[in-house]
């Protein structure tokens, strides 16, 4: 597991150097298997039961410099830096302060639980992989072929700070990897799947965008979900960092 976190560790450097060199879309590949490592190596973990409070901190430095870092510089290179100015500065900044912000709260909490605990319902804020998927729509609405729409550099700042905010705050946010598929939802999961695959290969940077937005509008139903289930305990996720608390607590961090 701790070379899953690794891989994505230094995937989450190489988008540095593809950043500076403009191949953007090579920077935006490398976030993805940032993403892909990063599910991988939490469930690795557990199912070989080596969890560890090294592998919980290694996991959330990578965190923050594949999903709040390189997301931030990517952004700066790719518009913010020529056309928005001193706003686009101050929202890269606070993008990836607010990631900081996140792994320090993650930090404290994953030393109160325990290690190992299945994955909760609901993440407190926008969790780190989600947000950085969220900031990359803008390029990729600009690199679909489809789309081939550039937003202006002040509307894509405003964005990246509403994202950063969502980060540090309390709303609770639907937990995929806490999501347990009933029967009846096997079918119309396998057609969504197979509708996914083919708008990938249509138009991977569309269907990535669109997935990354209905995630992020998804915090309504976070909201009622979590309001209906409050009073009802969980056990901790990822040994704790990304758990729903027991009655009357708030969910935990994910980095």
């Amino acid at each position: 597991p701790n070379l899953m976190t690794a891989g994505a560790l230094c995937a989450g450097i190489d988008r540095f150097h593809f950043s500076i060199t403009g191949k953007f879309d090579k920077a935006m590949g490398c976030i993805a298997a940032s993403f892909v490592l990063d599910g991988l190596d939490g469930r690795a973990a557990r199912f070989l039961r080596v969890t560890s409070r090294f592998g919980e901190v290694i996991d959330s430095i990578s965190d923050f410099t594949a999903f709040g870092v390189a997301p931030a510089f990517l952004l700066y290179q790719w518009q913010l830096q020529k056309d928005a100015g001193v706003l686009g500065l101050l929202a890269v900044a606070l993008y990836a302060l607010c990631a900081a912000i996140r792994l320090a709260r993650c930090t404290v909490q994953a030393r109160k639980q325990k290690l190992g605990g299945p994955p909760g319902k609901f993440f407190q804020g926008l969790p780190a992989p989600a947000a950085a998927g969220a900031a990359l729509v803008p390029p990729m609405l600009a690199l679909s072929e489809t789309v081939a729409w550039k937003a202006p550099a002040y509307a894509t700042a405003v964005y990246t700070l509403m994202l950063a905010a969502f980060m540090v705050s309390k709303l609770p946010m639907i937990s995929v990897k806490g999501m347990r598929i009933s029967r009846k939802l096997v079918v119309p999961l396998m057609l969504f799947a197979g509708v996914l695959t083919i708008g990938l290969v249509r138009d991977g940077w569309l269907t990535l965008s669109a997935l990354a937005t209905l995630y992020l509008l998804s915090f309504p139903a976070g909201w009622v979900l979590h309001a209906r289930s409050k009073n009802t305990p969980a056990p901790p996720a990822d040994g704790g960092p990304e758990a729903t608390g027991t009655a009357g607590q708030p969910p935990a961090v994910k980095p």
